[in-house]
């Protein structure tokens, strides 16, 4: 009897061991796991926009790894206020996306993100139907323009160029379409014209579809066009390691220029169209990580003329977007 106690008194013993240690390892793992949670870095981008191609650079040839970050996709969107609404819902911490939904999310919703840096200037083109007579913007009186939506910088170049040529807007008709669906409506003789950001431009140029009217270096020489947005939050928790993933940016930027080849088939891969396309691009989109705040202002006038943002949008609030 007294042995039988003494055995299961050892028998408990071992079970309550063995739980204990199973214990710890679940708490262990789940430790690590959410540790591993909150040290990743979730990031959007606009699917098939070459403009986001530093992005895509990074990715590629691990300058997010080199700084120590864990970068994981968390969205590739089919448009800047989409991408900006996941910022709403705390679904991103970083974003590659456009100038104007960035600050149009910001003045009119209140979504707490900021500018961190550039991500190129130029890369936008007006594009007309190669059947078109004409080959100034002074030829587009009554022509039917798409543009890839209202606020967008597409939209801004537009109007800043048929402005140039003393064409009041009233005289064109402008319609939105998602840049995919301007190819197809330009040979169908839906428009006569488009404004698209590239690789849309030159896709048109190479498949003979279309010819370029303006270069939007032409119309606003160095103007801003794509940003990277961080979330207040984590800015504010994580500044370590936004300056690391600015470093990460700046050196995919210099790659872009220095390894052509190499950045074109990143390209091709990202958007999927033809080397030909995207090498003709790349001659129209300059990358770096520096904004400029002068140019800045000047859009986010633009913006506030054309009531696409609200008229009382303070210095304040400009200035707190850009600081980090």
């Amino acid at each position: 009897m007294f042995n039988n106690r003494n055995q299961l008194s050892l028998l408990h013993s071992r079970l309550f061991t063995t739980l204990l240690f199973c214990l710890i390892l679940v708490f262990n793992s789940a430790c690590s796991q959410s540790k591993s949670e909150r040290t990743k870095i979730r990031l959007g981008y606009i699917q098939s926009d070459l403009h986001h191609l530093p992005a895509f650079v990074a990715m590629e040839k691990g300058f997010f790894q080199q700084q120590g970050l864990d970068v994981e996709v968390a969205g590739a969107f089919r448009a800047g206020p989409e991408l900006m609404s996941a910022f709403a819902a705390q679904e991103l911490d970083v974003g590659y996306v456009g100038l104007a939904p960035a600050i149009t999310a910001v003045a009119n919703n209140n979504i707490p993100v900021r500018l961190i840096a550039q991500v190129n200037t130029e890369g936008s083109a007006i594009v007309v139907s190669r059947a078109r007579p004409g080959s100034s913007v002074a030829d587009l009186k009554g022509a039917m323009i798409a543009i890839p939506g209202h606020a967008t910088m597409q939209d801004f170049l537009l109007r800043k160029a048929l402005k140039n040529a003393g064409i009041p807007v009233e005289q064109v008709k402008i319609l939105v379409l998602k840049p995919p669906e301007m190819i197809p409506a330009l040979t169908g003789k839906d428009i006569d014209a488009f404004i698209a950001w590239e690789p849309y431009p030159s896709k048109a140029l190479t498949e003979n579809k279309g010819k370029i009217l303006l270069y939007s270096s032409q119309i606003w020489p160095d103007h801003p066009c794509c940003v990277i947005v961080a979330g207040e939050e984590f800015l504010q928790t994580r500044h370590s390691d936004v300056e690391k993933l600015i470093i990460a940016h700046n050196q995919a930027c210099r790659f872009i220029k220095d390894r052509r080849a190499e950045a074109i088939d990143i390209g091709v891969k990202y958007t999927g169209m033809d080397r030909a396309t995207i090498e003709t691009a790349l001659g129209h989109i300059t990358y770096h990580g520096l904004l400029d705040k002068q140019y800045t202002s000047e859009y986010v006038d633009f913006l506030k003329v054309l009531r696409y943002i609200k008229q009382d949008i303070s210095d304040a609030l400009l200035a707190k977007m850009l600081k980090r």
